[in-house]
């Protein structure tokens, strides 16, 4: 049986002290304890958007969060929206432009259109509501209606709720890196840190892991942040995608990282995911790591006794597998400044958002009267893990038309694709070069 610790947060405005189970979701805390079974769940894994909630501002999926990763903030659900009888402008659009179906999906399309709404108070520009919604499904198809719903309505921006103190659970919620790391040195072997949950608790839903061994590192301040330190850049492991995606100063400096960032889920799932998390996890298709090797970044690592920085080719040893020990912590990323760099990521996936690459590509350049004069290029999802391409690089800075097919023969040669269920690795081969000279091209015309 799992342990249960209390927490404080304000759910639709009212202030709420209630005791959790530590491996219970905040699905399940607002639809079994709550009863605010507007929230739905739908796929327990952050694809269809339906257990879509707003947490401090911002939509989130409640089904990969932890219950007590609410404590200390505030939460909206849909029926917090209506005000005694009068409906939110929201919800008389969907109901106007007849934009309510089966009811599943509904909700979760309202509350991710309210955070939009809220964070600009004005209404989705017809342009934009696609990447609004992007994080949510329509199981009735009835997707004109609800983007010309959503395109209609417009409000004032809600007043920020305020939240109570969070209870700070002593265990399953450090309040600090030291707090943290101590955690991981006396329960070495039991528990992992959680962070955005948006693979750790599909792990958990599937069976391959329990939610009770988690703790949830958000909290720790020195793992949050963008920093610039002078000659580089230092992103907190916590650090979310939106955040990255949002972040000039990496735009300047490091422009193909916040364009992996773009392909990540939807909102939601760029809400709550972090950049450590998508290191720690290890896979070979994650999209912000080829953005990392391209940019010479180097992954910062802490223990109760030591502190390291590993080069970020060194991080990982194989498939869903890195140098951390048992006991070490990823506090953050450091990126080297370089000027005038240029940057681009490129993938091919069944669909742009919520699939896995098939094959994947950043490449940053540097030129010089016309030719590069600095290359570097990474691919993902062609080999056990993310690679770099030195031959192809190499090929890269002899310039020209002459320059750039050497180097797609190049790449041709330097991937190692596998056969598996999402394609051929003939055709991960083939478009390793295409998606290289696309690259190239487009960064020669910028």
């Amino acid at each position: 049986m799992a342990e249960t610790i209390e927490i404080a947060l304000s759910v639709n405005g009212q202030n709420r002290r209630l005791r959790v189970r530590t491996d219970q979701r905040l699905v399940d805390l607002l639809r079994g304890d709550l009863r605010l079974t507007g929230t739905k769940e739908g796929c327990g894994k952050g694809e269809c958007g339906a257990c879509t909630v707003i947490l401090d501002g911002e939509a989130v999926n409640s089904c990969l969060m932890l219950a007590y990763q609410a404590d200390g903030t505030a939460v909206q659900t849909i029926e917090g929206l209506a005000v005694g009888d009068r409906l939110h402008p929201l919800q008389d659009a969907f109901v106007e432009h007849g934009a309510v179906q089966c009811g599943i999906c509904i909700p979760g399309m309202i509350m991710s259109a309210k955070a939009h709404i809220d964070l600009t108070g004005q209404a989705i520009p017809s342009d934009q509501a696609r990447s609004v919604l992007a994080g949510n499904l329509c199981r009735c198809t009835g997707y004109s209606k609800i983007l010309a719903a959503v395109t209609r309505a417009a409000a004032p921006p809600a007043p920020p709720a305020t939240a109570p103190d969070a209870v700070a659970p002593p265990y399953f919620r450090p309040r600090s890196l030291e707090e943290a790391l101590e955690i991981l040195i006396q329960r070495t072997g039991e528990v992992r840190p959680i962070a955005g949950g948006t693979d750790v608790l599909v792990q958990a839903k599937d069976g391959k892991t329990s939610a009770e061994a988690l703790f949830d590192i958000t909290a720790v301040p020195e793992l949050r942040g963008i920093e610039d330190l002078g000659d580089h850049i230092r992103i907190g492991a916590a650090t979310t995608h939106t955040e990255i995606l949002g972040s000039r100063l990496l735009q300047k400096y490091c422009p193909a990282l916040p364009m992996a960032c773009a392909y990540v889920g939807g909102p939601q799932i760029r809400n709550r995911g972090t950049i450590g998390g998508n290191l720690a996890h290890g896979s070979p298709a994650a999209d912000t790591v080829p953005p990392l090797y391209a940019a010479d970044a180097k992954v910062e690592v802490v223990s109760v006794s030591d502190r390291r920085e590993v080069v970020i080719s060194d991080f990982f040893t194989g498939p869903w597998q890195t140098v951390l020990a048992p006991d070490e912590l990823i506090v953050a990323v450091k990126i080297p400044k370089r000027g005038n760099v240029r940057g681009i990521f490129l993938r091919l996936g069944q669909r742009q958002g919520h699939a896995i690459a098939k094959v994947s590509i950043a490449v940053a350049l540097v030129f010089r009267d016309g030719k590069p004069d600095w290359a570097r290029v990474a691919l993902g999802a062609v080999a056990p893990t993310v690679i770099r391409a030195p031959d192809t690089e190499r090929a890269l800075l002899t310039g020209g038309y002459e320059g750039l097919r050497r180097a797609m023969e190049a790449v041709r040669n330097e991937v190692r694709p596998a056969d598996d269920l999402r394609s051929t690795r003939e055709y991960r081969r083939e478009m390793a070069a295409v998606l290289l000279e696309r690259a190239v091209r487009r960064l020669a015309d910028a």
